[in-house]
């Protein structure tokens, strides 16, 4: 018995006038393996194909509805370049090593957007690059900065500069659904963390933003405060990622990270 369209939250790109520049924001290199996050009924796939076919480039299309893994299967049972993976992406993101650069790329469901965000940050070789359509609005949250900061960008900025490339209005899917989306593209910092530390990190933003109305006196301690030059009267939003991670290392890693 397959779950609905509908049940898993899936809406497709109806033209390819949004594949393309998506496809071009990956700068695809040879010698990179590329994620593909639910192809669905590989429109993303296709454009991908026409990018990489005879290169030195991998990639993995991990779609979790059976139907259209089985569909996708038969399309790409003779292109090398492409292995399609029917399997839950939150639960296969995790298992994936390589020892090549990884890009990730896909237009995400809405309703776990955000769970996939994470999981990328914490793979066991973090991204080179991403590209995503996600709702607008949460893309507008991922890269807002200072003073307009929230957990999500903070944790995701971090990791990756983050930019906001351009709108997609609701009409380009099928079925459409309630809300705008936007393509955002993030491109790694230079900031090395391994799996158990971005954990224990990601753990600190959340108390940190566990109020984001109120002063920073609330979640953190007077003492706490001082250790970290931090201004008691300031709200979360007003610290940039660079200013939370100098925080943390401060009151969690004697040594650099």
């Amino acid at each position: 018995m397959y779950e609905s369209v509908k049940s898993l939250g899936q809406n497709f790109l109806s033209k390819a006038s949004v594949v393309e520049p998506m496809v071009s924001a990956l700068d695809i290199k040879d010698g990179e393996d590329i994620i593909e996050i639910g192809p669905g009924h590989g429109v993303l796939t296709e454009s991908l194909l026409h990018r990489v076919s005879d290169r030195d480039v991998k990639v993995y299309s991990v779609e979790v509805d059976e139907r259209f893994a089985r569909k996708l299967f038969g399309m790409y049972v003779g292109e090398p370049v492409i292995e399609i993976v029917h399997a839950d992406i939150l639960k296969w993101l995790p298992t994936f090593t390589s020892e090549r650069k990884v890009k990730v790329f896909g237009s995400l469901p809405y309703y776990i957007t955000s769970p996939i965000l994470h999981s990328v940050i914490k793979m066991n070789v973090m991204p080179e690059r991403a590209v995503f359509l996600i709702q607008k609005e949460v893309a507008e949250k991922v890269c807002s900065k200072v003073p307009d900061a929230s957990y999500i960008s903070t944790f995701i900025q971090t990791f990756y500069d983050a930019e906001l490339l351009f709108n997609v209005p609701k009409t380009e899917f099928t079925p459409a659904p309630k809300v705008d989306g936007a393509v955002i593209k993030l491109t790694r910092t230079s900031i090395e963390m391994d799996r158990g530390i971005i954990e224990r990190y990601e753990g600190f933003l959340h108390r940190a933003f566990s109020h984001p109305r109120k002063m920073l006196n609330k979640p953190f301690s007077k003492e706490e405060l001082a250790r970290g030059g931090i201004d008691p009267k300031l709200r979360p939003q007003n610290l940039s990622p660079e200013e939370w991670l100098e925080f943390y290392k401060v009151l969690h890693l004697p040594a650099s990270i």
